[in-house]
């Protein structure tokens, strides 16, 4: 979504997937057996320029680790040309989503103009519409367009509901750095400034959580800049991604109209996704503790709440 989005490579995904229904199963019984179903061959390495045949059937999941940009926004960049070959048209249309942009939103993201600048917030990407108070997704074709280019061979008919998939789960990380904006800094308004796709890199709580309380790993990871509504530096937040138990309802709740009918498909995926203000100031530790404190007691927190409004 943001400028300094990094792409994520192929690599073996873990058994079981977030995505549930769709004809999608997975078995807890053995990490080894494949997946089957409507999304058995989703991803299809085609490495093999020789023969244009790809050379891979292995199962993987459309959310998971490996398979897709570290964030989808990243396909933002590529053409909305249809792929060479290409019998199936896809949708050209771009959905805007619920998360204010922040930064300039007058200047592209020119590494020589940024340098001579004397204003730090970072500038609006190419792919986003240069006044646009909102990011704008990727469209169909772009991101097919993108897997594509990484090497994969999705079926084409599949892109419009996994398109639809991780828009929605960008949509329900939003919703939790809104709740720390709004219950720690009082900010109601929040704005992403850019966010950067790390999947290869642990975080620290991650690590602890993996590597000594032998929990299992977050198959992805954001780390994701908020606007810092009195000037200073933008508020980090740490996203990690773990297959979590299936959910229902949807994300529309705080959703215009005009958002709902633009994002149809807003069932939350199975998964569970852990937001947390990055370590980088005493502040932010101070956050989390506070943060724990009202999760812990939330009668306490209403009655606290309730009085600082009265006041």
């Amino acid at each position: 979504m943001a400028n300094g989005t990094t792409d994520k490579e192929a690599s073996e995904a873990p058994s079981g997937c977030p995505v549930k229904g769709v004809g999608y199963k997975s078995s807890s019984s053995s990490v080894d057996e494949k997946p089957r179903g409507f999304l058995s061959g989703w991803f299809q390495s085609s490495n093999s320029k020789a023969g244009g045949v790809a050379q891979s059937s292995q199962s993987q999941c459309p959310v998971r680790g490996g398979t897709v940009p570290a964030s989808i926004e990243e396909a933002a960049n590529h053409s909305q040309l249809p792929a060479p070959g290409q019998q199936i048209p896809l949708s050209q249309q771009r959905v805007i989503s619920t998360i204010p942009r922040g930064g300039k939103s007058d200047q592209r993201s020119d590494d020589s103009a940024d340098r001579n600048n004397d204003d730090d917030r970072p500038a609006v990407p190419v792919h986003q519409p240069a006044h646009s108070s909102q990011w704008v997704y990727p469209s169909e074709q772009q991101f097919y367009n993108a897997m594509r280019k990484k090497g994969y061979n999705p079926p084409i008919e599949s892109i419009p509901s996994v398109l639809r998939i991780h828009n929605a789960v960008n949509e329900r990380s939003w919703q939790q750095v809104r709740k720390w904006e709004k219950e720690l800094h009082n900010n109601d308004e929040p704005k992403l400034v850019k966010f950067v796709g790390r999947p290869k890199d642990l975080s620290p709580k991650a690590f602890f959580n993996s590597r000594v309380l032998m929990t299992q790993e977050p198959f992805d990871r954001h780390d994701w800049y908020v606007e810092d509504t009195h000037g200073g530096e933008p508020r980090r937040y740490v996203i990690d991604f773990y297959e979590g138990k299936e959910k229902t309802g949807d994300l529309k709740g705080n959703m215009t109209e005009q958002q709902k009918q633009s994002l149809p498909i807003m069932k939350p995926p199975s998964m569970y996704i852990d937001v947390r203000p990055a370590l980088d100031t005493p502040g932010a530790a101070l956050d989390r503790m506070v943060m724990a404190a009202r999760e812990a007691l939330p009668g306490l927190t209403a009655a606290f709440d309730s009085f600082k409004k009265s006041g």
